[in-house]
């Protein structure tokens, strides 16, 4: 992820931690809350082994987005006051080390434990794919691989911010096979928000149609080429009731022209899970195929995958603004790509 998605991530978080709510708002405050998630940390690391080679050190671009929603209960159990356990989807960048820029998303478990009055200490582990922008044999390529991300983390009060905000002091450690593995301490701000109770002024008017539309800037992962203005269209439907995380939708994405390699336009599906962090706003995931085709690969059309973390903020019961990154996964080894988007949402 770029630059302009940490900021995205950074500004929609302040505005989540200035949101009042009328319920609890930390961990150690209410037995099963199931409260949303937000944290943003910076740092530096290390990677070793495997295709690492030259300088080593991620020069200080490490960073870590983490949405996720935590409950009392394991696998339905109930846990003793001083546990609980948590969900997160994680966008982890590994920095810039030599010939290896690496990032990627992935899905957390995490036990947190409460030390004293509302410090905690987590401990998390999960599935993790990669993108590799890197150099093997003279050809540059977006490597993808699958390995795990192990991280653990001290949650120490800020006394004077809202309740829940704490600062967040991590460690990750990347493990992958046939390629580097990378080590990583990092320190930024976090909030464990308490349950969020729907608004009727401005919770998703479920089982409607919703339209919308965005703009932004997409970079293509490789050398040589040059940003482009994208936008995107989309129709959402938000699914209520017993399904009350989920959404689905289907886009039509014009992904710009870099000059050199990529002019992709075409259509995706994509399941969505949404946790609602106060009454108005909301962060969410999305993955789903993405079919397009490129005008400058003679007009060929491959399938795709298209990953989206978003934060959505209620300006009405029938209009929603959006931030989001985008990144479109090829697995052809070339021509991934990430957009940065803004936008609006309505219903009719």
């Amino acid at each position: 992820m770029k630059l302009q998605a940490a900021c995205c991530a950074l500004l929609m978080a302040c505005a989540g931690l200035t949101r009042a709510q009328n319920v609890p708002t930390d961990v150690t405050d209410a037995p099963d809350d199931h409260g949303a998630y937000l944290s943003l940390v910076f740092g530096n690391g290390r990677i070793h082994g495997g295709n690492a080679e030259g300088y080593r050190w991620m020069r200080g671009r490490t960073f870590e987005v983490r949405a996720g929603r935590q409950q009392r209960t394991l696998f339905g159990s109930p846990l003793p006051d001083s546990l609980s356990e948590r969900i997160d989807f994680v966008h982890y960048n590994e920095g810039h080390p030599d010939n290896n820029h690496r990032d990627g998303f992935a899905l957390q478990w995490l036990a947190v434990r409460r030390l004293g009055a509302r410090s905690a200490v987590e401990l998390g582990v999960g599935p993790y794919l990669s993108m590799n922008t890197t150099v093997i044999d003279g050809r540059q390529i977006d490597d993808a691989n699958v390995g795990a991300l192990f991280s653990l983390a001290l949650r120490v009060p800020l006394g004077d911010l809202p309740a829940g905000t704490h600062l967040r002091i991590g460690y990750n450690h990347v493990q992958m096979r046939n390629v580097h593995r990378s080590d990583a301490l990092m320190i930024g701000i976090g909030r464990q928000f308490g349950r969020s109770e729907p608004d009727p002024e401005t919770d998703p008017a479920n089982g409607r149609t919703w339209f919308g539309a965005s703009v932004g800037n997409s970079i293509t992962n490789m050398s040589g080429t040059d940003g482009a203005i994208a936008s995107v269209l989309e129709v959402r439907r938000y699914l209520g009731e017993r399904l009350e995380h989920w959404a689905v939708s289907g886009k039509f994405l014009f992904e710009g022209d870099d000059g050199a390699r990529v002019d992709r336009r075409g259509a995706a599906a994509q399941l969505w899970y949404v946790q609602t962090v106060t009454p108005r706003f909301a962060m969410s995931a999305g993955l789903g195929p993405y079919v397009a085709r490129n005008r400058r690969d003679d007009n060929v059309t491959h399938a795709n995958l298209l990953i989206t973390f978003q934060a959505e903020q209620a300006l009405s019961r029938h209009t929603r603004a959006f931030m989001n990154f985008n990144r479109v996964k090829t697995f052809r080894q070339t021509d991934d790509r990430d957009l940065f988007q803004l936008g609006l949402l309505t219903d009719f």
